[in-house]
């Protein structure tokens, strides 16, 4: 897979009619509770709460691009077929319904309420009894070999990497100098696409759940591997790379550093954007607040940005983190 800065320029043009430029602010009470100077980019302001609209948006326009048109004159589209943990799916599900394509999800059983009630909506189906991200993965897979569509990974995809990675021009827009970026980890969609947009232009760190090490492992041992996931706020970050992702060759190629953040400390990052700043944040979303917290991020330079990358967290489990039950 090749992605280029390129890539991620022509990804900003194309989306710009479909995302929102997000704020990047200086975040005063976790700069005063941590002693650095901390800047945070809101992704949770991003249409569908998620930074996840920017890769769907361009994987399904550059799709348009490619397709012929049908007799009426728009776009013939071919069926669609995805896998998510939650806020990918809400993301193309919205984008699909905006342009008129026909898309089917796979997604985890437990998946949080406040993702699954967005997927719905004309033309999209979705199937919601699987065991958990790798098994859901693996069924759309099968579905796209069966011929019941095209496969768009939530991560694994030139043009969703391309689109991840505006976010990063944003930030550079806004702060040319930035003494590191943090980046919440998945399967590496964003981390690559990041560490693409910033051009060299300043360091990247990525960070995952200390229950899901899939890039830390893969980085360790030299290709992917494959782990068992342990239970984690941090839902839309767990399940395994596909094998031989493209997004950990091009991590490795841009040699990005993955540190680890155990459990508690995902949970403390919810917490502190409440409790610090007054935002909310999923698990996922919240991560890279939670390295900073756990001294994960000691080596990183400030000023730092961390990606506050998504919103959508059920008002029970809110309820409960922040109550510490």
């Amino acid at each position: 897979m090749s992605v280029s800065f390129d890539h991620v320029q022509a990804a900003s043009r194309r989306i710009a009619p479909y995302i929102r430029r997000t704020p990047l602010v200086r975040a005063d009470g976790l700069s005063e509770a941590t002693g650095r100077e901390v800047w945070l980019k809101l992704e949770t302001l991003q249409h569908t709460r998620s930074f996840k609209r920017r890769g769907a948006c361009n994987a399904l326009l550059a799709l348009a691009e490619r397709t012929p048109s049908g007799r009426d004159g728009g776009v013939a589209w071919p069926p669609i077929v995805t896998a998510s943990a939650g806020n990918h799916g809400v993301a193309i599900s919205s984008i699909a319904r905006e342009l008129g394509a026909t898309l089917t999800i796979y997604v985890p059983k437990d998946a949080p309420r406040a993702k699954l009630d967005r997927l719905r909506g004309p033309g999209i189906t979705i199937v919601a009894d699987c065991v958990d991200y790798d098994d859901a993965e693996a069924r759309a897979l099968a579905a796209a070999a069966n011929g019941d569509g095209l496969f768009i990974s939530p991560y694994n995809h030139p043009d969703i990497i391309a689109g991840a990675g505006t976010v990063a021009l944003e930030i550079l827009d806004a702060l040319p100098s930035p003494g590191a970026i943090v980046v919440p980890t998945g399967g590496g969609g964003l981390l690559a696409g990041v560490a693409i947009g910033v051009d060299g232009r300043a360091p990247v760190f990525g960070v995952e759940p200390a229950v899901n090490p899939a890039f830390t492992d893969a980085l360790a041992a030299g290709h992917t591997t494959t782990i068992t996931p342990g239970e984690s706020l941090a839902d839309g970050l767990l399940g395994n790379l596909e094998q031989d992702a493209d997004t950990f060759t091009l991590v490795q190629q841009h040699r990005v550093p993955v540190r680890t953040v155990p459990e508690p400390f995902v949970v403390e990052g919810v917490r502190a954007l409440f409790a610090h700043e007054r935002l909310v944040a999923e698990g996922a979303g919240a991560i890279a607040v939670g390295a900073l917290l756990s001294g994960a991020l000691a080596e990183a330079a400030d000023p730092i940005v961390l990606l506050v990358t998504g919103a959508n967290i059920d008002a029970s489990t809110l309820t409960r983190v922040l109550g510490g039950a």
